[in-house]
């Protein structure tokens, strides 16, 4: 036979061996797969963990979203924050101290911390009442001082809570020798100190909050302001043009 003849020639008795033949088992493709099953459980459950976060993050938005999508919300969640942790370092202080003088003060400083929580809530709802349910986003800086200004002036509860506000300030300022000779008194020092920087920090941001609305309805264009032209808008036009 032709020698090309004899070389492509297979023998009868041979059978097919090759590794890359497409007859022959993909054995390695599976055992790939088994090693990424652990990969992709992984993957199932951070979208599955992702997914519980950001629908727990909105029912907390929704929650209280009245609250910080309307004017003074970092007052009201800042002060709900601070004054709980009064009312724990209080409570744990009365539980336990062996001596009775420092109960007094921390049962009023409870009672403090209670008030000023209600009142932060309750001041925004009377501005957001006198905004007459208008979305703050619509209105003006200059139309948002106006009607705290008349909110400070003329509320009853305002007016009250001036005075207890101060009260607190001072009062806080001379209880730090009912817990000097008293073993346990660590979380009321806290507490005490806490409401004293608070009622200094929110005196701060009350006046900045109010200044900062003033000036920037100070620059906002005036509703009334004469448009190109010179022609005022809203104005109605003259017979004779």
């Amino acid at each position: 036979k032709p020698i090309g003849s004899r070389l492509n020639a297979v023998p009868e008795h041979s059978t097919c061996t090759c590794r890359f033949s497409p007859s022959c088992p993909s054995v390695m493709i599976y055992i790939c797969k088994g090693a990424c099953m652990p990969c992709n459980a992984c993957g199932v459950a951070c979208t599955t963990c992702s997914k519980s976060v950001n629908d727990c993050c909105a029912w907390v938005s929704n929650l209280f979203g009245h609250i910080t999508q309307n004017p003074l919300g970092g007052y009201v969640i800042g002060t709900w924050c601070a004054m709980g942790i009064v009312i724990v370092c209080m409570a744990y202080t009365v539980s336990k101290v062996r001596c009775d003088e420092p109960k007094p003060v921390c049962g009023v400083d409870i009672a403090l911390a209670v008030l000023h929580s209600c009142f932060a809530y309750y001041i925004q709802r009377r501005l957001v009442s006198a905004l007459c349910d208008v979305p703050p986003s619509t209105m003006s800086h200059s139309e948002i001082a106006a009607k705290a200004r008349h909110v400070m002036m003329y509320d009853i509860g305002f007016c009250l809570y001036f005075f207890i506000f101060g009260a607190s300030f001072f009062y806080n300022c001379t209880v730090f020798d009912s817990f000097r000779n008293c073993e346990g008194t660590g979380p009321a020092w806290i507490a005490a100190a806490l409401m004293i920087f608070y009622g200094f920090g929110i005196f701060n941001y009350v006046i900045c909050w109010f200044a900062c609305q003033c000036c920037c309805g100070a620059f906002e264009p005036s509703k009334h302001q004469p448009a190109a032209g010179g022609v005022i808008m809203g104005a109605p036009a003259s017979a004779g043009r």
